[in-house]
């Protein structure tokens, strides 16, 4: 299995995360995608250290919340801007490190102003189509806004919409768009009943799997610390509403990974044994 959505760097895995990682690895779990997403270089390079330690594949943007970028000035945003883009631009001759994000809107929390949040998403979709990178999209309470920056950036932008929490007809609309969709384990909740809808609906070559660990822990451990371990429940859970067996699932999720984020051949290895 793969789990194409965590946070590794997260502060709730300071303290066991080796643990953590072998655990998945006892779980059937062989492939990670850790996400850094913030404006600090902490957050980077906390990311970028856990992946280069233990094997992982990566990626880097500025998540939604934060995407004034902790400045009021317009110039001091775009100085700091072009040092992430510098940072990222670096860091992409890293085959481990194979996506843009994750980025995009989000209007429920509003944690920065949404025209700040526009013109940033804007700014990295941009920035994704210069470098050729696939992009991670985080989208809430705000799906229409999202596609209408998306269309607007032009038809070179690709990558996944992650924790996808749309009825079918937005997911409908992103397929449309040539996009991924991801599913995470609120998938299991027993009145997630829109989301185990889109899950039964998409084709077998657009679906992905996801923590997005610590966050969003699948039943039974719905309430804890979420794991890349636990993904095993939401696999199986994904597999009965689709009517196929966890392996064939697993591998078709595994080579939708691969081509989302163009991993080649020569880069598989297994995460959990890095």
């Amino acid at each position: 299995m793969i789990d194409t959505h965590l946070h590794l760097a997260s502060p709730e895995f300071r303290n066991d995360i080796a643990e953590t990682i072998n655990r998945a690895g006892e779980a059937g779990v062989r492939y990670l995608i850790t996400i850094g997403s913030g404006y600090g270089a902490d957050n980077f390079d906390s990311t970028i250290e856990i992946a280069g330690r233990f094997g992982l594949f990566y990626a880097l943007g500025v998540h939604p919340h934060d995407a004034d970028l902790g400045v009021q000035d317009r110039n001091e945003y775009r100085q700091r801007l072009d040092r992430i883009f510098g940072r990222i631009r670096r860091e992409s001759s890293d085959s481990k490190m194979v996506a843009i994000g994750e980025i995009g809107l989000d209007f429920y929390y509003n944690h920065s102003p949404q025209n700040i949040q526009k013109d940033t998403f804007a700014d990295f979709l941009g920035f994704a189509s210069e470098m050729n990178l696939p992009v991670i999209i985080h989208s809430r309470d705000s799906f229409k806004e999202t596609v209408d920056i998306i269309r607007s950036a032009g038809k070179k932008i690709r990558g996944v919409f992650h924790c996808f929490s749309g009825d079918r007809e937005q997911a409908k609309t992103v397929l449309d768009m040539g996009f991924y969709i991801s599913i995470p384990g609120i998938v299991t909740f027993k009145k997630a009943t829109e989301m185990q809808e889109v899950a039964r609906f998409l084709p077998d070559d657009r679906i992905l799997i996801e923590t997005d660990a610590p966050f969003l822990a699948p039943v039974p451990y719905r309430g804890k610390r979420n794991e890349p371990a636990y993904i095993a429940e939401t696999y199986k859970f994904v597999s009965a509403l689709r009517g196929t067996g966890i392996e064939r699932l697993s591998d078709t999720v595994l080579n939708n990974a691969f081509r989302c984020f163009g991993i080649r051949k020569d880069d598989i290895i297994d995460s959990t044994q890095g």
